[in-house]
């Protein structure tokens, strides 16, 4: 007999973003869970039709009222929780150069977004822990990183659907 599958058989999906300005500042969020404090990307879990980057975007000015554009992959993350067994996989997309806003806005209780020195990274209890990595693409050129190139389903000859979406350029 089938079994539907179990609620973490599928992996979680999400997409953060890497927000640094011109002044070397890198925008986090802080937040308790279980009475721990960690800080952690902006980014969320994509809505049904959404594609990543749009997610991203979303999810960023959700946070922190801060707006942008997303349009190259920094890295993917996997993350398998061994107790729960909910796998995690996070696209994590990269804005550098972005002009400093001003102060980010607290929109979602419990989460905080600041404006941290990258210098700072090392001694920050990041979730997950992936400091390094990000300092490591920040100190690459573009050639550490992935395009991302968007929603890039067609339909076939004999399927007329809109185009809802299309890929991210960047501005």
């Amino acid at each position: 007999m089938d079994q539907p599958p179990s609620p973490n058989a599928y992996p979680a999906l999400r997409a953060s973003v890497i927000v640094t300005t011109t002044d070397e500042r890198i925008l986090l969020v802080r937040r308790k869970r279980d009475r721990k404090e960690s800080w952690v990307l902006p980014g969320g879990t994509p809505n049904p039709g959404e594609s990543l980057a749009s997610c991203a975007r979303r999810e960023v000015f959700e946070e922190t009222g801060v707006r942008v554009l997303p349009y190259r992959v920094a890295f993917v993350v996997e993350a398998n929780d061994p107790f729960t067994r909910q796998s995690t996989v996070d696209v994590v997309f990269l804005v550098t150069n972005h002009r400093p806003p001003d102060e980010p806005q607290q929109r979602e209780p419990g989460l905080i977004p600041a404006l941290v020195p990258i210098a700072d990274l090392a001694r920050l209890p990041l979730r997950p822990p992936i400091g390094g990595h990000i300092r490591r693409v920040l100190t690459a050129t573009n050639a550490g990183t992935g395009v991302y190139l968007g929603n890039m389903w067609r339909p076939l000859e004999s399927t007329t659907v809109p185009r809802s979406s299309s890929p991210v350029r960047p501005p």
